[in-house]
């Protein structure tokens, strides 16, 4: 009889996990909300006073869909942390959106702070939210479609919140975002956005996200040796582009354009797109 009582306990126990973690993504506070932008003109101008060259946040692009970020306090952060495409620093928080070779890995390099995995693996979609002296990194699943009676979760955007910006590594997101997702992303100031067009979204779909997220700066990402052109192509009817920039760019809140901006960065030597 206890035994009775104690299995549909427990059953119920871990159906409920997704609903609350689900919920506890929906109630927590988004990027950008309460930070500087959302405040009064005034506000803003002293905000900018304030920031000093040591308050730059360094963004390379290391290869494909792999970027080191690194915070005021000395921070690192790699985006689809994985064997291909190494960072020559050790990050203190790792982010892996999907389950692919060039996007994640489980060997992780000793003295590595927080290793992010993006999807489902086997106890329940992830909602990571976690916070390392100044970065705070959270995750949204994207990609879950109906499968019987469960869902599947096979990727995540990962919002890494730094040196006052919001930035949103948008993964391999495959649909429209609904206004709900938009609104848990937040603020987002610079968005890496997939170009590939194959395992992706039409740039159709692309741009239409990035009128809904509204970023400041677009970095692309996943090209397979020409999609880069072509988006910029496309693009170009839309937005300001900018080349030239190398593998690093170095930004702080008052460096943000204006309006949207599509910068083109180059893999560091010796990496691929």
């Amino acid at each position: 009889m206890l035994m009775l009582r104690i299995v549909p306990a427990v059953l119920a126990f871990f159906m409920l996990v997704g609903p609350v973690a689900a919920q506890q993504s929906a109630n927590r506070i988004a990027c950008g909300q309460g930070m500087v932008e959302n405040q009064s003109p005034i506000l803003k101008r002293a905000a900018i006073q304030r920031v000093a060259a040591a308050d730059l946040v360094p963004i390379r692009f290391i290869g494909h869909a792999t970027f080191t970020i690194r915070s005021p306090q000395g921070v690192n952060i790699v985006t689809d942390y994985n064997d291909y495409y190494r960072a020559d620093v050790r990050p203190d928080i790792a982010t892996m959106n999907t389950q692919r070779g060039n996007h994640s890995t489980y060997r992780i390099e000793p003295g590595v702070a927080h290793a992010l995995y993006g999807w489902d693996q086997g106890s329940g979609i992830p909602y990571h939210d976690v916070t390392f002296k100044d970065v705070r990194v959270y995750s949204e699943p994207t990609n879950i479609f109906p499968q019987g009676n469960r869902n599947s979760n096979e990727t995540a955007i990962f919002v890494i919140q730094v040196g006052g910006m919001c930035i949103a590594h948008l993964g391999h997101t495959a649909h429209i975002l609904d206004d709900d997702l938009v609104r848990r992303l937040g603020t987002i100031d610079i968005a890496m956005a997939p170009v590939d067009r194959t395992v992706t979204q039409s740039y159709e779909e692309t741009f239409h996200n990035l009128k809904l997220l509204k970023p400041r700066i677009v970095i692309p990402m996943h090209d397979i040796g020409w999609t880069t052109q072509q988006f910029v192509v496309e693009a170009q009817r839309y937005y300001p582009i900018r080349k030239d920039l190398g593998d690093t760019i170095q930004v702080s809140r008052d460096l943000l354009p204006r309006e949207t901006e599509v910068w083109i960065l180059q893999p560091r030597r010796g990496g691929s797109y």
